[in-house]
């Protein structure tokens, strides 16, 4: 091959518009350097439809008539002889291209008007497959194409093919990067939704909880209202009794009748109503202070170290008056200065749920007719283990099915509906012990046995 090819093809082989992808950039850059090399002013860039049933023109230059472009089609119907010529996919030097047997059919509607006298076509292939041609077109008198010239224009074809693949991978890359930026996109909207999603189910989980404490608490109310009512009542009838004495030892004395007989009686009468006065107080203040401080700590989540022994005879204290009324005894097992450092008012609102919870289903049927009608009970037992405190309460009541044990702690899942359950106190109490305190929670349970609830916390 000449100098003169061999430099242009490798100025071109070397060019980086070949590879950056831009397929119309390097597509003049090849037919520019054709005309070039071959000396000619008219070549173009041919490629085959789906079906190659017509090849149509992607650029055509044509610098003596200024052309760069010009929308052409050529048919297999039309120029069969042509398109059986490219089916071999080699070369087709057309020295005299009126006469040639691959070009004779262009001689009136094509090569002669535009005064064509020779054409080279070379093929190009992408990934093995012919997929066009280069069209180089002599103008003016008839010329011999040269080994060298056929093998500079079949160069020229490869490099353009070169380009095609570069032009497919930046189109890849482009919707890659388009895919990415969508699946970005996508996944910050689906982020975002989340998020609001489970903020909504925060808020929704903190106002359960919360309606949990004053179903609990209304509980409490009820019976503290009720027990705190008998002691204030005994106290009031007691002072009353004493006021009525005062009022006649008073009459005695001013009608000058007080003996010291009756006076005696007065005193140790008035002493005994006094000292009934006082205890009947002292158990009503004693029960509203621990509903204070039970109803307290339900509201408050302050980490604390306090003595379990003391703490929590405090919080079924006002639980014995509805669990009184039930006919339900209360019974602690609870092992002497068992300290824990977590947040009390978790503590009190387990326990109060567990309770309450026993105190509303344990025995709100009657146990089958052939199993012993025995005296209900309800056992809070607490003790130090090597893994932590464990902490449970028992009852003797109906139990629960075994099928039911895996229900228990889901969400809604009740079977008081119908009579105001919402199936929540059991799986906020289970939320409360595994993400609250980091424990867990056990339940032991079969029909007419009883029920157990059992609880793993660490001491600190």
């Amino acid at each position: 091959m000449r100098d003169t090819l061999e430099s242009i093809l490798l100025q071109v082989s070397q060019n980086a518009d070949i590879d950056k992808g831009e397929l119309s950039i390097a597509s003049r850059l090849i037919i520019n350097s054709v005309c070039e090399g071959l000396t000619i002013s008219r070549a173009g860039i041919w490629l085959y439809d789906d079906a190659m049933s017509l090849i149509k023109c992607q650029l055509l230059i044509d610098q003596g008539n200024h052309l760069d472009s010009e929308s052409l089609a050529l048919t297999r119907k039309e120029f069969p002889h042509y398109f059986k010529a490219l089916d071999t996919e080699r070369s087709i030097a057309a020295n005299d291209a009126l006469t040639h047997a691959a070009t004779f059919e262009f001689a009136e509607v094509y090569l002669t008007p535009l005064g064509i006298a020779s054409m080279l076509d070379v093929p190009i292939r992408h990934r093995g497959k012919m997929i066009g041609i280069i069209c180089c077109e002599h103008q003016g008198e008839m010329r011999q194409w040269h080994e060298d010239e056929i093998v500079f224009a079949a160069s020229l074809a490869d490099l353009y093919g070169r380009a095609v693949s570069a032009n497919e991978r930046a189109v890849y890359e482009a919707k890659l990067i388009e895919a990415n930026q969508t699946l970005e996109d996508n996944v910050k909207q689906r982020t975002l939704e989340l998020e609001k999603t489970l903020q909504t189910l925060k808020t929704a989980q903190e106002k359960l909880v919360e309606s949990e404490k004053m179903a609990a608490l209304g509980n409490l109310v009820a019976g503290i209202a009720h027990e705190v009512n008998t002691p204030l009542g005994i106290a009031l009838t007691s002072v009353t009794n004493c006021r009525d004495e005062v009022n006649a030892i008073h009459r005695d004395f001013e009608a000058q009748r007080l003996s010291e007989q009756s006076f005696k009686e007065f005193t140790q009468h008035c002493a005994q109503g006094l000292d009934l006065a006082e205890a009947s107080l002292t158990r009503a203040a004693q029960l509203i202070q621990d509903f204070k401080r039970t109803s307290a700590d339900q509201t408050s989540l302050e980490v604390e170290t306090f003595n379990l022994d003391d703490y929590i005879p405090r919080i079924c204290n006002p639980l014995k008056p509805m669990l009184k009324k039930e006919g339900i005894r209360l019974e602690l097992d609870i092992t002497p200065d068992l300290v824990i450092e977590t947040c009390p008012g978790t503590i009190a609102q387990i326990i109060t749920n567990l309770i309450s919870n026993a105190q509303r289903h344990a025995f709100s049927e009657s146990r089958d007719n052939t199993t012993p009608q025995i005296e209900k009970r309800v056992v809070v037992t607490c003790k130090h283990t090597p893994s932590g405190i464990a902490l449970s309460v028992s009852d003797n009541g109906k139990g629960i099915p075994l099928a039911m044990h895996k229900k228990v702690f889901e969400p809604f899942f009740t079977t008081a509906r119908d009579k105001g359950g919402t199936g929540l106190g059991l799986n906020i109490l289970y939320n409360l012990v595994t993400q609250k305190l980091n424990g867990e929670i056990t339940l032991t349970s079969q029909d007419n046995q009883g029920t157990t609830v059992g609880i793993l916390i660490p001491a600190t």
